[in-house]
């Protein structure tokens, strides 16, 4: 249901702190947080400017994507999400950043 999608331009957005893979086929993600949030979005691609597919809906400030294809490039990206009576209000995407998956 869109209709109780608003974009709203007081909530931060969040910057990915890190973005690793330490292990075969797995990238794990983490961003910093945001006062009044109360749910993250990661969201990832396999180009800058392609598009983009929502991974997972997270409470906390980190991901592990263990869907990852070894020793490909992914761009991952975060959206702040804060509910607020019933209402999904979302903040600007993060910054993109890029890793290449461990083989």
């Amino acid at each position: 249901d869109w209709s109780s999608d608003v974009c709203s331009s007081d909530l931060n957005s969040t910057k990915i702190s890190s973005l690793k893979s330490t292990k075969k086929k797995q990238v794990t993600v983490k961003w910093k947080k945001v006062k009044g949030a109360t749910q993250y979005q990661v969201y990832r691609s396999t180009s800058k400017k392609g598009k983009y597919k929502k991974l997972a809906t997270t409470k906390k400030t980190s991901y592990t994507d263990k869907k990852a294809t070894g020793g490909k490039k992914y761009y991952y990206k975060i959206r702040v999400c804060k509910k607020i009576n019933n209402k999904n209000y979302y903040s600007s995407y993060s910054a993109v950043k890029s890793v290449k998956a461990k083989k």
